[in-house]
């Protein structure tokens, strides 16, 4: 069964996997993740339909950066005249950082359901050393319940954590996944 090990191999995995798409979607269905960016009117529907189409594979996610840009824009948004929530990269940022959140709660609510307590956060090819995520995660085993709640906690009830969570940062290349044999 394939798995990620790092963000750049999720779109490829997804492709092989129907059920951690399914998952993901089922996730992003589920759970909102409050950003600034998709507050006011129909903003936050827009973002799920973009992400559900990411996560089903009928978009690649450079498509759903562009998608998220127009649909997302600053046009339409109670907060588009402010440049923090409108940084630059704002729907790379976002993109990005909803589909490691995504696919390593999935991931990790597969691991706990086929009773399996523990999960591996690997090495990415493109982490920096000194980042807390590759000195903390990276190369080790780790509680998936605890990294699980962790992920609620901090993106979806946006409570700030000083506990390293996967994803750890907007730019985390990080995943979680089974712990190898």
């Amino acid at each position: 069964m394939q798995w990620a090990s790092e963000f750049a191999e999720i779109q490829s995995t997804l492709a092989e996997r129907p059920d951690l798409r399914a998952a993901m979607k089922q996730l992003l269905t589920e759970h909102e993740i409050p950003v600034k960016v998709t507050e006011g009117g129909d903003r936050r529907e827009r973002r799920k339909a973009i992400l559900g189409a990411l996560f089903g594979g009928e978009l690649s996610l450079e498509d759903a950066v562009a998608q998220t840009e127009v649909q997302l824009g600053r046009d339409d948004s109670p907060h588009g005249d402010n440049n923090r929530v409108f940084a630059s990269g704002w729907a790379r940022r976002l993109i990005y950082t909803h589909t490691s959140v995504f696919y390593s709660w999935a991931v990790l609510e597969a691991l706990l359901a086929g009773g399996a307590p523990r999960c591996f956060v690997a090495h990415s090819s493109a982490e920096a050393a000194t980042s807390s995520c590759a000195r903390e995660l990276a190369g080790r085993a780790h509680d998936a319940a605890v990294l699980r709640d962790r992920i609620v906690q901090c993106y979806v009830h946006k409570r700030p954590m000083r506990v390293p969570l996967v994803p750890n940062h907007p730019h985390c290349t990080h995943v979680a996944s089974p712990v190898p044999r």
